[in-house]
């Protein structure tokens, strides 16, 4: 690449918008050519931060002041503070829906701010001239990278600072627990874990198709797939705990916890079927021996059913997780994405100091 040996003093690249610019090496070199060529992503990023951060933070004030005009108890949604939370156009709804989007931005992330860095650079055919420069293609690389990567990091650090508060308010209102998926997977610091992972997914996607709509559509499928397996295995990256209790007893204070995640303790009577029911001893009771214990008991009726467990001390079986693991379930799942980051930015060194400028 006889190409690489010509340096000069200035940056001189093409923006993406057609025209030529120049400036002074080093950082602030660097620093002018990635906003030169991500200004209209960056500021969209800006807006977008600013717009989500600003409106979850005032659906928390709100949700915590109709609250506590309910006097802190559970507001009946016959109230007007009820209705008002509870409304379709209500915080409550509101707050579901941006935590929805919450779940999306690190795809946005990659799509917008990632795939473009390599991708484009082929598709303007102008790496030969961006790597001609001052700056070695490993050093322009990285710098961009950093700067980039800067930018995403300081970004979705407020999301995920704003969106732990959110769900504090959240699960005080409505009560569910911060265990749940839907607020599990925006909280403790996932959307800046999410956020870094799929920009380096994105720039890997970009430098191996070369081409910024196939890589797009890579980046988005694999967002997907990962973020399926992610909800689907999350309750079980621990061994479940697991306890009986006795269905005439409140359940342990661990159990009782809002914030457990409870993964099976379903009791199913019907139908001439029994599932979850145990003795004292712990042995499995059919619905036999229910009519037993119950002769002049109608079984399947829900209510005459469950006075029968209670009545005669029947035992559930419960396996959940407790509520003190959420932070290690979060640095667990952090882990993963930082590992995954890690194999694209690996991927993306080994790919650039292979390409072919001659190719374009």
């Amino acid at each position: 690449m006889s190409s690489l040996t010509q340096r000069r003093s200035v940056v001189e690249h093409h923006d993406g918008s057609g025209s030529t610019s120049e400036r002074g090496g080093g950082i602030s070199g660097m620093l002018w050519l990635t906003w030169r060529q991500h200004r209209w992503a960056l500021l969209g990023s800006l807006i977008l931060t600013a717009v989500l951060a600003g409106w979850l933070l005032y659906l928390s004030s709100d949700m915590i002041n109709m609250y506590n005009q309910c006097k802190d108890i559970d507001c009946p949604r016959s109230s007007p503070e009820g209705a008002a939370l509870f409304g379709d156009y209500g915080p409550i709804r509101q707050a579901e829906l941006l935590g929805v989007v919450l779940r999306y931005v690190p795809l946005l992330i990659g799509l917008f701010l990632g795939v473009p860095v390599l991708a484009r650079e082929h598709e303007q055919r102008t790496l030969l001239l961006a790597w001609s420069q001052d700056s070695s293609p490993m050093r322009w690389l990285w710098s961009k990278l950093a700067v980039l990567g800067l930018f995403v990091a300081a970004m979705t650090t407020v999301l995920s600072l704003v969106s732990e508060r959110v769900a504090d308010s959240y699960t005080t209102v409505v009560g569910g627990g911060l265990f749940r998926d839907s607020i599990f997977l925006v909280t403790g610091m996932l959307p800046l874990a999410g956020g870094l992972c799929w920009f380096a997914v994105g720039v890997a996607l970009g430098a191996v198709t070369k081409r910024t709509l196939p890589a797009m559509f890579a980046t988005l499928v694999g967002f997907i797939g990962v973020m399926l397996a992610v909800q689907w295995r999350y309750p079980n990256l621990m061994q479940p705990k697991s306890m009986y209790w006795r269905m005439d007893q409140p359940p342990s204070n661990e159990l009782a916890d809002p914030n457990v995640l409870v993964l099976t303790n379903n009791v199913l009577i019907g139908g001439g079927q029994v599932e979850n029911v145990f003795d004292a001893p712990g042995h499995p009771i059919t619905f036999a021996d229910l009519q037993r214990m119950c002769p002049d008991a109608n079984l399947d009726n829900p209510p005459a059913a469950e006075a029968c467990m209670l009545s005669n001390h029947l035992l559930t079986f419960a396996t959940y997780q407790p509520s003190d693991r959420i932070p290690v379930f979060h640095l667990i799942i952090a882990g993963g994405y930082v590992g995954l980051a890690v194999v694209a930015l690996v991927a993306v060194w080994m790919i650039v100091r292979r390409t072919d400028l001659s190719a374009g």
